[in-house]
């Protein structure tokens, strides 16, 4: 696996893992109301992309290496990656910010020195497309965008209820691959099963409550998907699937319906999941 790869492909895993938390200011207080920040530390590209989404990009003042969107926010400066291995606090703190949005299940080791500076933090909660819908609403408020996030989340809503399945059509089923090596698909409780049931598809292993299960070869094979999807960051192509060792008689592989997406756009809870749920269901008309 190639270095760059797996730091995306974990990336991505860290990302969508996570439970639900309120922003948090320091000290042992617990929540607090905190007064519009002007200076925020955004940690991950999602919360970047919410950021700017709903006009507080000029309250930004660095992001993680990973950002990349909008194109705006790939100059700002850059504070590490994702862990604590490329995460400096030491840097963090030098920009004094007034927030820094973290990711839960990626940050939290982060949370007992924000809380020991006194610096207020907002724990990312996008294990949803309902959940992201909230989560701009909050940060709206919380930067003091409440309006744009509204009228951004009103229109969301509005693109978002003009997809999915019709009555008489059937919905096709689409594996999508997180990884090769091994096999990892996802689950009913990911983001990502959320996007494909919008689109009016089915995951194929929707059965599985873990959300980025390990699954077997043979259980791909037998499930037989209507549609395979290969993330970009996996370097695979969609003719090196055609040619793996017994996927001849899969749906998808007979049917040439094997796509690699930008994972970016489909894993990155953020405003452009309408353009996630877009790009698959015209994948799978």
């Amino acid at each position: 696996m190639k270095k760059k790869s797996l730091y995306v492909f974990l990336f991505a895993i860290f990302l969508l893992a996570g439970c639900s938390k309120k922003n948090v200011a320091g000290g042992k207080t617990g929540t607090v109301e905190l007064e519009a920040p002007q200076r925020i530390v955004a940690l991950s590209p999602a919360s970047v992309e919410i950021l700017f989404a709903v006009g507080a990009g000029n309250q930004v003042v660095a992001v993680s290496d990973l950002t990349d969107y909008p194109p705006e926010a790939v100059s700002l400066p850059k504070v590490g990656g994702f862990d604590g291995k490329t995460l400096s606090m030491e840097k963090i703190i030098s920009f004094k910010p007034d927030l820094v949005y973290l990711t839960e299940g990626m940050h939290n080791f982060l949370i007992q020195e924000l809380e020991a500076n006194k610096i207020a933090y907002f724990i990312s909660n996008g294990t949803s497309i309902a959940a992201v819908e909230k989560e701009i609403l909050d940060i709206g408020k919380l930067t003091d965008h409440d309006k744009e996030a509204k009228i951004l989340v009103a229109e969301m809503k509005q693109k978002l209820a003009s997809f999915g399945a019709s009555e008489d059509k059937v919905s096709p089923s689409v594996y999508y691959e997180v990884w090769n090596s091994p096999y990892m698909s996802c689950g009913n409780s990911s983001f990502i099963n959320d996007v494909i049931n919008c689109a009016g598809a089915v995951n194929l292993f929707s059965d599985m409550s873990d959300a980025y299960p390990l699954v077997s070869e043979e259980s791909i094979i037998v499930r037989n998907p209507d549609v395979i999807l290969i993330t970009a960051s996996s370097g695979l192509t969609a003719e090196s699937v055609y040619a793996r060792n017994g996927w001849s008689d899969i749906s998808a592989v007979k049917n040439h319906k094997v796509y690699v997406i930008d994972d970016n756009l489909y894993s990155r809870p953020g405003p452009r999941i309408v353009e996630a749920v877009l790009s698959l269901e015209d994948i799978i008309k």
